[in-house]
């Protein structure tokens, strides 16, 4: 797992001649989108959980699923006070019957050593910090008359927020206009 990318990893312990065989069935990877990213580590590790079953629920519904990891994920998940998502995610894995593990076993560890050691990189360039100010405006029709927004971002990523009203009635395209209009103003008021 890195910053912007979880992935697990299905296995599938057999019996062998003398110690019991793991085989790799299946791999699963997703790339976080922006506000993902910002999840604590413990939420992408259970994240990463719940897009497995989703995406191998048949697996999820015939078999017990042992979950190989060093995070406190079960107290998470069976937490009575968890909120928002956690609960939700709660609910949902709550159908299936899963087992949370420590990570003491060397095999476990070698397997996730080995994928992480082949499989690439995926992490997703951030991008530079702008050396320029950003504008971004919208204008929108209401019953009576029309208001229009803008937002500004300094390079130093501060986020200046302005809503007008428009005195006299305009359609979309026309309130959208006055909307760069009026940012541009306030760009050559602010000294952008």
């Amino acid at each position: 797992m890195t910053t912007h990318v979880v992935s697990t990893t299905i296995v599938v312990e057999r019996e062998g001649h003398v110690y019991k065989v793991q085989q790799p069935v299946y791999y699963i990877s997703k790339v976080l989108s922006d506000f993902k990213v910002w999840y604590p580590q413990v939420q992408k590790m259970l994240y990463a959980v719940l897009i497995t079953s989703r995406k191998l629920v048949h697996y999820f519904q015939q078999h017990k699923i042992e979950v190989i990891t060093s995070f406190p994920i079960e107290d998470i998940l069976h937490n009575r006070k968890a909120t928002g998502r956690i609960a939700m995610w709660s609910i949902e894995l709550g159908a299936f019957d899963i087992q949370f593990k420590p990570c003491t076993a060397i095999k476990s560890k070698a397997l996730v050593d080995f994928v992480a050691e082949w499989t690439e990189l995926q992490v997703v360039q951030l991008a530079e910090k702008p050396k320029y100010w950003i504008m971004y405006f919208d204008g929108s029709l209401m019953l009576d008359n029309a208001e229009v927004g803008v937002l500004f971002i300094s390079p130093r990523d501060e986020k200046l927020k302005y809503v007008l009203q428009l005195h006299f009635s305009a359609s979309n395209n026309p309130a959208e206009y006055e909307a760069l209009l009026h940012g541009l103003r306030i760009a050559v008021s602010l000294g952008v």
